[in-house]
């Protein structure tokens, strides 16, 4: 899942005070030339954040509590494409964060792509494990922009995408092994990982995966994502009608996976929601606001 052109310069609330205004003048996430992309709040910044109020506070705790009473909660949206709401605990959402935050200021860290014709991609970008670029649209073992070689995949998170499926398909089958026989999802051992990370004006138009290897293509190996932060306004379909695509709400958390019969479906964010991600990930993480979506394939 890739994506299009924005203006990146977010910065956090700031108390009405000329000289913290000054202060911080300098602090911004609007990238130059040479500068690597930060996806959280320097510490300096910190210390004049304004905390949450008591009843953004009160409606975390009830969703959280909403999640717990639901317990496992797997939606199967159509063949070969399954929801797993509320899968990633919390400390493993602090903890991707942090790493990606880490990947993301090494070399071949996170960037502004372009397509062909020059147009800004409305997100930033860093690859893992290949590059992907979305001019070519081809993958390499290297960033063409910069020659920079992506970061090996963390065993990590290659973890959790093979648990996330056996997870999946042992739900599916243990709920109704007659309604789901055939339609259960390929196991991944993924070797590439795009990165996204959009602020709170990001979307991506409705595309295709289909870049990677005819032979993983035939095979229906899935694409799995992971949601972390802001909510977004997911659209799901068999063509680019945004009008007559399917529309699901993925939260922080979430795993969306797709493969086998929707290998290639047609998907996009049409928008970012502000302010919905949990405040307990951003006093862990310090992350601007936005969503840091991650999906896992095979070349």
């Amino acid at each position: 899942m890739s994506s299009g052109n924005l203006d990146f310069k977010e910065t956090p609330n700031l108390l009405d005070d000329d000289s913290i205004s000054e202060k911080l003048k300098n602090i911004s996430h609007e990238p130059q030339e040479n500068k690597r992309y930060d996806i959280c709040y320097k510490s300096a910044s910190k210390a004049v954040k304004l905390k949450p109020s008591l009843a953004v506070i009160n409606r975390e705790k009830r969703n959280q509590l909403n999640r717990s009473k639901q317990g496992q909660n797997i939606i199967m949206l159509r063949p070969g494409m399954v929801l797993m709401k509320g899968y990633i605990s919390l400390n493993d959402q602090v903890s991707i964060v942090k790493k990606c935050r880490e990947l993301g200021l090494s070399d071949g860290g996170f960037y502004q792509p372009a397509y062909r014709e020059g147009t800004k991609l409305h997100l930033k970008m860093m690859c893992l494990g290949k590059n992907w670029d979305p001019q070519t649209k081809l993958y390499s073992d290297t960033r063409p922009s910069d020659n920079a070689k992506p970061p090996a995949i963390p065993d990590t998170f290659s973890d959790m995408v093979k648990k996330a499926i056996r997870d999946s398909n042992a739900y599916l089958e243990e709920k109704n092994p007659n309604a789901y026989a055939g339609q259960l999802i390929p196991s991944l051992s993924p070797d590439i990982c795009i990165v996204n990370f959009y602020t709170e004006s990001g979307k991506l138009g409705l595309h295709q995966d289909k870049d990677e290897s005819p032979k993983t293509l035939k095979q229906g190996l899935p694409v799995v994502s992971f949601s972390i932060g802001d909510s977004a306004e997911f659209l799901y379909g068999d063509d680019r009608d945004i009008d007559t695509a399917d529309k699901v709400i993925l939260e922080s958390g979430d795993v969306l996976i797709f493969g086998g019969k929707s290998r290639l479906v047609f998907h996009g964010v049409t928008s970012i929601l502000p302010k919905t991600a949990p405040i307990s990930l951003q006093e862990a993480t310090d992350m601007i606001p936005g969503r840091l979506n991650l999906t896992f394939r095979r070349y």
